[in-house]
């Protein structure tokens, strides 16, 4: 893979993103509509606490 291939797949990375804007290779539109598109996965989400212990119900994993 050629670097211009891996930078190209890089582009929206989000260690990539606040550098692509700023020399130009992506616009601050172009990333809120990529942004927009993408899905919410907030449903995927599981809370848990330092301790280890699933902040949820804990009887159900039992």
């Amino acid at each position: 893979m050629s670097l211009a291939q891996a930078n190209k797949n890089l582009k929206f990375d989000s260690r990539m993103i606040e550098r692509n804007v700023s020399v130009g290779e992506m616009s601050k539109e172009e990333l809120k509509k990529h942004l927009d598109s993408l899905p919410d996965l907030a449903h995927n989400v599981e809370t848990f606490t330092i301790d280890g212990k699933n902040s949820s119900n804990e009887e159900e994993a039992h």
